[in-house]
């Protein structure tokens, strides 16, 4: 309610319901997903997969125009080249979240070959920006509290996109017409964990104090509170955590460049200035 759009109730569970919903909108944006990471992997599956499922045959029954999925570079998995890759590269999921991520983008897929379902999936990397919830909250919270954790020597490289271009991406992708069973990466800028934490000092105008911690080590602390922390929970370091913190994730949007989309927020302390004014906000 607070973005000023018009918000409807729905029931998730009844899929015809949704499609009553749906029906008079040519396109579908599915944004849906479960924002806690530690969860069974049934418990994943109940959004990423089975609600992703419903949803998408509620728009073919009310034969919606298009089928627009919001996913995640996560489900190329972390063991990625120091170089961009594009979206022919293999994916190799290794964690749950990973898992059930590339398992959603292969139900809309399912629906697409068995019902006619006209639908794109874009893949954004990293984001940061406005409204966004997920490691720049959790970095901007130890930043306020005069640290930086940082996971091995900070020199992993990650490409990252700025929420509001992922939003006019989506848009983009529900009205062009070659995007049909297309999959697309999206990408602003690359930046190091190092290049990030300086960015924040500069826009906070605050140098805080870098919080280092050795792989190996970070990786067994992760094992061992993901064992203690029940399903459901949040426990204060997990496996994908280290490995996102240490790996490369470099990618190549040039698909997405080709048909005619570019970025305007290519700034990483633009975004950063804009994602830490909301924090901001909310936590006043």
């Amino acid at each position: 309610e607070s973005l000023k759009v018009s918000v409807l109730k729905a029931d998730f569970s009844d899929a015809d319901h949704l499609a009553r919903l749906i029906q008079g909108h040519e396109v579908v944006y599915n944004c849906t997903a479960n924002v806690k990471f530690h969860l069974s992997m049934e418990d994943h599956r109940a959004v990423e997969v089975h609600l992703t499922r419903r949803l998408a045959l509620a728009a073919v029954k009310a034969d919606a125009r298009r089928f627009v999925q919001l996913s995640t570079i996560k489900v190329y998995g972390c063991d990625l080249p120091a170089k961009p890759v594009d979206e022919s590269y293999l994916c190799k999921p290794e964690f749950p979240f990973e898992k059930v991520s590339l398992e959603r983008e292969q139900v809309v897929q399912e629906v697409a070959a068995q019902a006619g379902l006209n639908f794109a999936i874009l893949r954004p990397a990293g984001t940061i920006g406005n409204r966004d919830t997920s490691f720049l909250s959790f970095l901007y919270k130890a930043h306020r509290g005069g640290s930086f954790p940082m996971i091995g020597d900070g020199t992993a490289r990650m490409s990252l996109v700025d929420t509001r271009d992922i939003g006019r991406a989506m848009v983009w992708l529900g009205t062009l017409p070659e995007a049909r069973g297309q999959v697309y990466l999206l990408r602003a800028y690359e930046a190091t964990w190092m290049d990030l934490k300086e960015a924040i000092d500069r826009v906070r105008g605050v140098t805080a104090k870098v919080r280092r911690l050795p792989p190996g080590l970070a990786m067994g602390l992760a094992r061992f509170f993901e064992w203690v922390t029940p399903y459901g929970g949040s426990p204060w370091l997990t496996r994908l955590a280290v490995r996102s913190m240490t790996a490369n994730a470099l990618f190549d949007d040039s698909k997405i460049r080709r048909g005619g989309f570019a970025t305007i927020h290519d700034s990483l302390e633009e975004t950063l200035s804009n994602a830490i004014a909301d924090l901001e906000g909310r936590k006043n």
